[in-house]
């Protein structure tokens, strides 16, 4: 398991995330490369040549306003009509939407979300027609709509500049279309 503030998972001894665990596997990587003359930059860069680049962005918005959090998540469940979520964000087609917080998921059959519901929060996933995923949620603790979106370029295209410019693009539509700061 990964949660990216917190670290990783490995094994069963400690289950939770826990960094020093993490830590100390990541140095057992670092020594059995080594033996084999690699580096970890090289072993990642190895892993990346097979199963492409993976990268993420996430960051937050302040929003004191209670009520215009709602606003917000409302909205996107009654984009064009009542109970329709977005079909598109800009020019970037959606192909999946999964709303943890009223159990939907467009790309499950019955379109239940296999993932328990989570009314009391508000968290929204859009998968996208180029591969980014991008959730939109807020804080348990902080008056905060975050964000996390990720994409994963396919074995072989080795260009993450543009694939880092892909992401930046999108989140910017993201916040334009359906957070509405301006607003």
């Amino acid at each position: 398991g990964y949660v990216w503030f917190s670290g990783f998972m490995c094994g069963t001894s400690v289950l939770d995330k826990d960094g020093v665990s993490a830590a100390v596997v990541i140095a057992e990587m670092a020594a059995w490369l080594d033996t084999k003359g690699q580096t970890l930059a090289q072993q990642l860069t190895e892993i990346y040549k097979t199963y492409g680049y993976h990268i993420s962005k996430t960051s937050y918005f302040l929003c004191y306003d209670p009520p215009t959090i709602q606003r917000i998540f409302e909205r996107l469940r009654n984009f064009d009509l009542p109970d329709s979520y977005p079909t598109s964000c800009g020019t970037y087609g959606i192909l999946h939407v999964r709303d943890v917080t009223t159990g939907y998921d467009s790309s499950q059959l019955k379109k239940k979300s296999v993932l328990p519901v989570s009314k009391n929060s508000q968290m929204i996933t859009f998968t996208f027609q180029n591969g980014c995923v991008a959730t939109l949620r807020t804080s348990g603790t902080e008056p905060k709509i975050k964000y996390y979106a990720e994409m994963c370029a396919p074995p072989g295209q080795s260009d993450v500049t543009l694939l880092e410019e892909d992401l930046t693009k999108l989140i910017g539509a993201l916040v334009e279309h359906f957070l509405e700061p301006s607003k």
